[in-house]
């Protein structure tokens, strides 16, 4: 018996110690690789057994280090963490420690791309679609979103409005698609559709208070993960009536499973003064020779301007002079004369200065498998080189995801932002805008006198305004503010049914309201308000005099827009036998926005005690130009239905399409107009997976890409319905009437704007990837573009719109990335893209009487000039008949002796010679990424080709206002001494009546071929220097990663003639600033 008792026990002790010699303890680090591999706490390792459940696992601790104990017979681990690749480490014999490098999702080659309503992936993408990952490494530290884009995606053009804090970029993507609609590409957050994207036209940019901020503005670039622009129509047809002009959809950054992630980073930027010598203007000495010379000459206008003139006549010499010249001049008047010359003020030095600007970003993110948040705050301050104008920003953003359960999963999002622009108020004519006062000022001119009180510029005036109002900007920065407060708020909230591994049901509902206050004052002592004052003289019985009352002025503009979406979608997706795999998705757009504005005006104003005066007002007609209240508002509704589906075989080839039906009540007068369908075929053949190319090594990937499909545009500024303005006005005499003024003829048939798409596309991937291309071809068709058809005028009416117009757009986009180095410590990484787009009007009209050509047959953005031959015997312009005859323009434009052409409007027309297109026909971008170990430099260059400007010419020969600067071109002026210049001589009446009358009245001089210049440059945009600290440094103080940038931005430019301008991107507008140069220090730190 007891020898049956041992026996049992020695066979436990030998089975329990079989079973202990089986099992293994495995040991390793996680590591992130998407963060210098850092530890990456939270990653769950387990055991698969059969039935793929878990039957043991662990997670690693804040080291990234676990410990599992496995049976001997385990063949492998599986380590996963959400947002990264699942990743298999195969356990070898005798090998109990791993190290293990999870990588993102972004990185699989089949990775998901984010278009708005679906997650397609990349293997099975019919469609011409570009991501960008939105780091500093990548894009540098720009300051909005649409900044970010430049040079960095083929097909999509950027050019910036202006160097003002705050300036939007207008933004085109394979072209313009309409004449008179929306041009600006429509932009998509997290899903739902942006309202108030449009900017200002660059014609409006001449006020420093005129620039205004769009939606996408208030969204912090640190809180995006990714950009992904949306080209041809198996891409944007989904987006119905307002994708014609491509898609940008953004991804905002999410939580992750984890412990928390802070992260602090801070960007302080240094911006030198604006540096103006290359306006090229006169000093003091050659202002002074300049005035005293056409004192001199036969050239009369505004002769009483300038101070040589106001000396002479304060001395009663100028009639001695203009017969004697200097030697008729008393040794007083001589020296007060020479004594200008004396003085250079530096008006580059005292209107401009060196600004420091400051941004601060702080997040926190984390999560568990079941939920994750996202939350940060960021502030950014702007400060402009103009004195007194300065633009900040305050965002707040929240993001959480909840798992409800396996089937329901739940999400909310709010994206909070305010913005502040200050500036000064600015007059008509631009006088108060810094960068255009500047090219005027003259040079003799001081602000301030010994005590430091204003000293006024009475030569400012206007085109032909003879008035010497006190000016001193400096008196208006003093006494008057422009202030814009624009405050934005955007919820998102996402439910998502997944009943099975194949079907599930979304709902998306989105609301947008922004807020903006425009509040403008001006002081009794300002410019501004004796301008308002000069417009508001009246002749009454006892004389003339202002019926504004004394005192300031405050103006106070306030618009909401508000706008909701509700999406709902139904998604079914399935694999069969491992060869069919289908997609279908159908689903519901609901959308409704709001737009109201309120105008309130106040005269008499104290900003002390805040009151004002009452206006009296001698007439109607009079009150009309100064409107003391004024309300819009605007109502739209949109419902749309849709749907999609694709089918794959054997991964190799891919078919899509998609639907969708738009309608709106801005087209609804005609039943048959009121929904616009849209859709869109398209294919995919995966090359790469044919057995003939399936073993060859060399190539990665392979595809081919075809698509066509019909996307659509609105021009919401138009409608079917009779417009017209309500006011009351005065039939009979002594009665005063309701009434409305008609502003627009009614179309019934008006309708939705429409853009066929056609696009061809090859990608390419070679050398374990080290060198990837792909090319696209496009071709798009323009119909029904909204234009004015001019009416006869039995009708009541001079115009109406219509769906008329046509254009087209074709071209050619590549891109190309190359891994040039990759050794252990060494990485050279360059990206090549550009795109060539050509445009043209192929249907449009222009009025009878029009005498400027219209643009059928030429690009939407086309410049048209009169040819010139240089100048005659007399120093005035020779102009080049189409038969190459040089003519005068006498003869050219056949003038009458009132100087009125009496060609008619065609003939003229056809004078007009086609010069080129505003718009780029080259973009793109060349982008150098080189790292070595801990290092980071990059090298980001971006261009636009092949544009044309219209510049303001350097003086007028008829009106010169020699009262004010200008540059150098006046001094090579046609005169008998110099008749070896492009530059005509200064006209008087008496010599040529008729040309001078039409010089002066007509602005023929502006259209002249020499005022067309060519617009190309090659910018430096970034050139930024990053070092990531080690890891060893930041352990002691409880940090996980830091790194360290100095970045300098817009250093160089290359570009074409642009003498007499900053910038050669904002040639032309005289009162844009320059882009600006920066150097910027950034830190980033992660806890």
């Amino acid at each position: 018996m007891c020898m049956k008792i041992i026996q049992c026990i020695l066979f436990i002790l030998l089975s329990i110690t079989g079973v202990q010699a089986q099992i293994r303890t495995i040991k390793g680090t996680i590591l992130d690789g998407e963060f210098n591999n850092e530890p990456l706490p939270g990653a769950t390792i387990s055991v698969p057994a059969s039935g793929s459940k878990a039957m043991t696992g662990t997670t690693s601790d804040l080291e990234g280090n676990f410990t599992l104990k496995v049976e001997g017979d385990v063949a492998y681990l599986e380590v996963r963490f959400v947002g990264y690749q699942t990743q298999k480490v195969i356990l070898k014999p005798n090998v109990n420690q791993y190290k293990v490098i999870l990588k993102s999702v972004s990185k699989e080659m089949d990775e998901l791309v984010v278009t708005g309503y679906q997650k397609i992936d990349r293997r099975k993408l019919t469609a011409a679609v570009t991501t960008l990952n939105i780091s500093d490494e990548k894009v540098g530290a720009v300051k909005s979103i649409d900044q970010a884009l430049a040079g960095q995606i083929s097909g999509l053009s950027t050019v910036s409005t202006s160097g003002a804090p705050g300036a939007p970029t207008k933004i085109r993507i394979r072209g313009t698609a309409s004449i008179n609609g929306t041009q600006e590409p429509l932009w998509v957050l997290d899903g739902i559709p942006l309202e108030g994207t449009e900017i200002p036209e660059m014609e409006d940019l001449k006020d420093i208070d005129n620039i205004y901020q769009t939606s996408i503005a208030g969204i912090n670039p640190s809180d995006i993960e990714s950009i992904t622009v949306l080209k041809d129509a198996a891409a944007t047809a989904i987006y119905g009536a307002r994708a014609a002009n491509g898609v940008i959809v953004i991804t905002t950054k999410k939580g992750k499973a984890g412990k928390p992630q802070i992260n602090f980073s801070t960007k302080l930027t240094y911006s030198p003064n604006i540096n103006m010598d290359r306006l090229n203007l006169l000093n003091s000495n050659e202002k002074v020779d300049l005035e005293l010379d056409l004192l001199r000459s036969d050239y009369t206008f505004r002769e009483n301007k300038g101070d040589v003139a106001r000396i002479l006549n304060s001395m009663g010499l100028t009639n001695a002079y203009k017969q004697g010249g200097w030697d008729a001049l008393t040794p007083e008047a001589q020296s007060a004369i020479n004594q200008l010359r004396q003085i250079n003020t530096d008006w580059n030095d005292i209107l401009f200065r060196d600004v420091f600007n400051q941004e601060y970003n702080f997040s926190i993110s984390g999560g568990s498998e079941k939920a994750n948040y996202y939350t940060s705050v960021g502030y950014y301050d702007e400060q402009g080189n103009v004195t007194g104008v300065d633009n900040n920003r305050f965002n707040v953003t929240l993001k959480t995801n909840y798992q409800v359960n396996k089937l329901l999963k739940l999400g909310a999002s709010v994206f909070a932002n305010q913005r502040q622009q200050k500036s000064y108020m600015t007059d008509y004519n631009g006088f108060v805008n810094p960068v255009y006062y500047s090219r005027l000022a003259n040079p003799y001119m001081r602000p301030f006198d010994e005590n430091g009180d204003y000293i006024y510029d009475v030569n400012v005036q206007g085109g032909k305004e003879d008035s010497e109002l006190d000016f001193n900007i400096f008196e208006e920065r003093a006494n008057t503010s422009n202030e814009r407060t624009d405050r934005s708020v955007m919820a998102i909230f996402d439910g998502e049914l997944k009943l099975n591994d194949h079907f599930k049901l979304t709902s998306q509902f989105g609301l947008q309201i922004d807020a903006s206050t425009l509040d403008k004052y001006a002081g009794e002592n300002s410019f501004a308000m004796r301008k308002d004052h000069e417009r508001a003289q009246y002749s009454y019985a006892d004389g003339k005099r202002s019926f504004l009352p004394e005192g300031g002025m405050h103006k106070v503009t306030e618009t909401h827009n508000n706008q909701w979406t509700w999406k709902a979608m139904a998604e079914y997706q399935q694999r069969f036998k491992n060869k069919h795999d289908v997609q279908f998705m159908a689903g519901t757009e609901v959308r409704h926005s709001e737009y109201s504005s309120t105008f309130s005006a106040a005269y008499g104003y104290d900003n002390r005690t805040l009151t004002s005066q009452p206006v009296i007002f001698p007439n109607e007609d009079v009150a009309k130009y100064f409107p003391l209240h004024q309300e819009s508002y605007l109502e739209n509704a949109f419902v749309s239905w849709f749907a999609t589906a694709s089918y794959t075989y054997k991964a190799r080839y891919t078919v899509g399409g998609s639907i969708r039906f738009d309608g709106s009540d801005v087209f609804g007068v005609s039943k048959k107009y009121r929904y616009l369908p849209l859709y869109s075929v398209s294919g995919l053949w995966r090359v790469k997976e044919e057995k003939f190319l399936k073993d060859v090594d060399v190539i990665n990937d392979l595809g081919i890409r075809a698509s066509y499909g019909l996307q659509g545009n609105i021009d919401k500024t138009t409608s079917p319905y009779l417009i017209g303005s309500y006011l009351q006005g005065t039939i009979l005499p002594g009665y005063s009437e309701d009434m409305i003024e008609s502003e627009t003829a009614p179309n019934p048939s008006l309708r939705w704007e429409k853009t066929q798409n056609a696009n061809v596309g090859l990608d390419l991937a070679i050398l374990d990837n080290a060198i990837r291309l792909g090319v696209d071809y496009y071709y798009r068709y323009s119909s029904d573009l909204i234009g004015m058809k001019m009416l006869p005028l039995e009708t009541g009416f001079s115009s109406t719109t219509i769906n008329w117009a046509s254009m087209e757009n074709k071209g050619v986009e590549v891109s190309l990335a190359t891994r040039n180095i990759r050794t252990k410590d060494f990485t050279w990484y360059t990206n090549i893209n550009f795109g060539f787009n050509e445009n043209k009007v192929l249907k449009e009209t222009v009025a009878e009487n029009a005498t400027y050509p219209g643009r059928e047959g030429y690009p939407v953005g086309a410049i048209f000039a009169y040819k010139t031959a240089g100048l005659d015997e007399d120093g005035y312009p020779l102009f080049l008949t189409k038969d190459g005859k040089k003519v005068t323009a006498t003869e050219f434009l056949k003038l009458n002796q009132h100087g009125a052409s009496t060609l008619s409007a065609e003939e003229q027309r056809n004078l007009f010679t086609y010069m080129g297109t505003t718009d780029p026909k080259v973009s793109g971008g060349f982008i150098n990424t080189f790292e070595y170990k801990n290092w980071q430099l990059g090298v980001n260059f971006f261009f636009n080709l092949g544009m044309k400007v219209r510049v303001t010419p350097s003086y007028s020969p008829t009106n010169f206002d020699r009262g004010m600067n200008t540059n150098h071109d006046i001094l090579n002026r046609w005169t008998p001494e110099n008749k070896n210049t492009i530059y005509p001589k200064l006209m008087t009446s008496s010599e040529r009546p008729a040309e001078y009358i039409q010089y002066s009245e007509y602005q023929l001089y502006n259209y002249l071929d020499i005022w067309v210049k060519d617009c190309n440059y090659m910018r430096l945009q970034s050139l930024r220097l990053g070092y990531k600290l080690p890891t060893e440094w930041l352990k002691k103080f409880g940090i996980s990663s830091a790194s360290v940038s100095v970045e300098g931005r817009n250093l160089a430019v290359i570009a074409s003639d642009y003498t007499n301008y900053l910038d050669p991107e904002t040639m032309g507008n005289l009162y844009a600033q320059p882009i600006q140069k920066s150097v910027i220090f950034g830190l980033n730190i992660n806890f």
